[in-house]
């Protein structure tokens, strides 16, 4: 097994038990399912005795059909870090949602930004104050229900998230302004680069990975995470071996400890297949 040093302290002999996969852009997209192969890596890396799971900025609802579809019972991480839930049940694990003051401070900081959207996400609805193109287009590809309320109430919702839809450039100054504003009391990050998203500051993928290693008896140094996102970048830091897929963006790339070929060319499967035949997964 492979011996690694670990800052300040001796050799540690490491075998990872929880594998934490972010979905689109990592194991698949619009326009590529995932793989058979990496379905078939998936399931040998459960046969070995590991634990995997999805850490993704998708409703829950979206969440769990992804889980199914690659055949993951673990509890999984959705709404970007903010919610844990069981897969099949649907039972709530872990959830940090916005309190309403959070909601109202976050739609307040909005105010002035011209060609933006926010939509409020609470379990299996979207709360919006327009139904624009896109926020119909997102209802219709998720299932996810969309709901007009005015700025009043939305306000009052202890949402699990808001997510601003804007153009790149504007989504990119959005970003650095909000990080400003709020100085840490929120978490703001871009899940893609037309959306920015305000959650709870214990909200995350990394909180949520920490939450679920406690909750599962997986220590933290016996982790994996594979992403491709700029919401991905605290997971990589967090987990003991950080995977990149090949076409992430910069700021994934620069703090992974492995780049993986690219989603279409198996990248996730390659990596894990070579851990497993190394015995460093189980």
């Amino acid at each position: 097994m492979l011996s690694q040093t670990h800052p300040g302290g001796a050799a540690t002999q490491l075998a990872y038990k929880l594998i934490a996969l972010d979905v689109d852009g990592t194991i698949r997209s619009h326009d590529h399912p995932t793989s058979e192969r990496t379905r078939r890596t998936i399931q040998s890396v459960k046969d070995a005795g590991a634990i995997v799971t999805i850490a993704t900025g998708r409703s829950y609802k979206s969440g769990a059909s992804a889980a199914s579809d690659v055949n993951l019972t673990a509890p999984i991480v959705t709404f970007q870090g903010a919610h844990v839930a069981d897969p099949r049940t649907g039972e709530v694990l872990w959830h940090a949602p916005l309190t309403r003051d959070m909601t109202a401070a976050a739609l307040d900081a909005l105010t002035g930004w011209k060609d933006v959207q926010a939509a409020g996400y609470l379990g299996d609805e979207i709360f919006v104050t327009e139904m624009t193109d896109w926020a119909r287009a997102y209802g219709e590809r998720t299932g996810v229900a969309v709901r007009v309320v005015d700025s009043e109430e939305l306000a009052t919702i202890s949402l699990s998230r808001i997510v601003v839809h804007g153009e790149d450039d504007v989504i990119e100054r959005l970003e650095r302004s909000l990080k400003t504003y709020f100085d840490g009391d929120m978490y703001i990050t871009r899940s893609l680069p037309y959306f920015c998203e305000i959650l709870h500051p214990n909200g995350g993928k990394d909180k949520a990975l920490e939450w679920l290693c406690g909750h599962l008896g997986v220590r933290p140094d016996q982790t994996i995470a594979f992403g491709n996102g700029y919401n991905d970048v605290h997971m990589l830091e967090w987990a003991r071996m950080s995977v990149a897929v090949g076409d992430a963006v910069e700021e994934v790339l620069k703090i992974a400890d492995v780049v993986a070929p690219p989603m279409e060319e198996d990248g996730v499967a390659q990596i894990l297949d070579d851990l497993m035949g190394k015995g460093l997964i189980g």
